[in-house]
């Protein structure tokens, strides 16, 4: 009788007073998993993001651990902490049945979903396992996001064994990966060799990259990416119907300088002309200048900051938008220009990107909109969808749509790319 009153007694209390609440801090719970620590990445998938073919496993997701380090050290991000519970040989099948096991009891707000169609049988049994990459790979999302955790997941990469097929396939899953409601990294295009292979002199076999290798990859990362997950920073969507000119009476150019080192890299602008005048000016770590333009003939030149120079055919001053491209593959030293999705040319070389501004003294009225940076090369696929105003997000650190008529926005030099990085006028 005396525990019933007590019991009575109790429940009493909590009708009364009430439940007491959580303090507030940095350790988010959701949907009864325990707290959530939210300063901490998760990289999960299979030998490539474990390390191997580096020395000592250091490979890119460890450089990339260290680039957030110095990040925070120069209190220019969050004090984040990874851990790697990737295993070698994991695929789509693998990953899920090892998720609350290896994943789920790390209690980290983020998870970095690394793999790859080589493991997941692409080059042995063909389209059945491309058809299975893609039908798991929601799966491994909406079970991060079903439990409060928020994903990020990296393209498909290449192999020295992939056939032409298996190429085609892995580009057509990583135009598939861009376009996801998901942030993600282009890892192909710090790698590969224009043809589905390494790059020659950044593999350590068949399947990995060597040290060069996985450098490379981890540049393909945007930097802050996770600094702006955190700070609730949404998908980029285009904005239509808005342009900026620049001309001679413009009061100075726009300038953007990526975040750290910067290898493998694209860019994109529309452009409307009336007559030639330079686009973009662009700056290398030895001080070096190069530019986008458009000459005498109307049509696209990029002159490189080491004096080389690809000269296009294609006339663009015509009254209509068209969309340039320069891309940079640094590991396999080659930059290409495309007017649209037309092939201007291309040139050896290897530069390292410092930074980009926007106009210069042209006489005649450039309207420019939509302008993007890439952290990884692309190829013609992907220009193609460029082209067809197709937004692809994977390793975009910057979207600026150039709003001048603020049609949607108030800010004209806004960065809609999951990055905390900003544009800025120079006079």
């Amino acid at each position: 009788m005396r525990l019933k009153i007590t019991v009575l007694l109790f429940l009493l209390s909590i009708f009364i007073i009430g439940v007491p609440k959580a303090h507030a801090s940095t350790i988010d719970t959701t949907k009864n998993i325990g707290a959530l620590d939210t300063l901490k990445i998760v990289y999960f998938g299979s030998s490539v993001p474990l390390g191997i073919g580096a020395k000592n496993n250091f490979g890119y997701t460890s450089y990339y651990s260290e680039i957030l380090k110095q990040r925070a050290a120069d209190d220019l991000g969050k004090n984040w902490h990874p851990v790697n519970k990737s295993i070698g040989g994991d695929n789509t099948m693998r990953l899920m049945k090892r998720w609350h096991r290896d994943f789920v009891t790390q209690h980290a707000k983020y998870v970095l979903i690394a793999l790859s169609l080589g493991n997941e049988g692409l080059h042995e049994k063909g389209k059945s396992m491309y058809d299975q990459f893609k039908t798991n790979l929601p799966k491994l999302i909406a079970m991060a996001r079903d439990s409060g955790y928020i994903p990020v997941v990296t393209n498909c990469y290449t192999r020295n064994d992939f056939t032409d097929k298996d190429y085609y396939y892995t580009k057509q899953m990583n135009l598939w990966i861009h376009t996801l409601d998901v942030p993600s990294v282009n890892l192909l295009g710090g790698i590969d060799d224009g043809t589905g292979k390494w790059a020659a002199g950044y593999w350590y076999n068949d399947g990995h990259p060597n040290d060069a290798g996985h450098l490379e990859l981890s540049y393909t990362i945007v930097p802050s990416l996770f600094d702006a997950l955190s700070n609730g920073k949404p998908q980029p969507k285009w904005v239509n119907g808005s342009y900026l000119k620049i001309n001679k009476n413009n009061t100075g150019l726009i300038n953007f300088k990526p975040e750290n080192i910067v290898h493998p890299f694209t860019t994109t602008i529309d452009v409307k002309a009336d007559g030639k005048g330079q686009i973009i000016l662009l700056k290398d770590t030895l001080g070096n200048a190069g530019s986008i333009a458009i000459n005498d003939k109307g049509c696209v030149v990029y002159n490189s900051p080491l004096r080389q120079q690809i000269s296009g055919n294609t006339k663009i001053v015509d009254g209509k938008w068209h969309k340039i491209t320069l891309t940079h593959y640094y590991a396999h030293s080659e930059t290409s220009l495309y007017c649209d999705s037309t092939f201007q040319g291309h040139v050896d070389e290897r530069i390292v990107l410092k930074e980009l501004s926007l106009g210069g003294k042209n006489d005649k009225s450039i309207d420019i909109k939509n302008w993007l940076f890439y952290r990884s090369g692309m190829n013609l696929d992907e220009v193609k969808a460029l082209t067809k105003n197709t937004l692809l997000k994977s390793s975009l650190e910057l979207y600026a749509p150039l709003d001048d008529q603020h049609v949607v926005l108030k800010d004209v030099l806004v960065n809609l790319a999951q990055s905390t990085n900003t544009l800025s006028r120079v006079k």
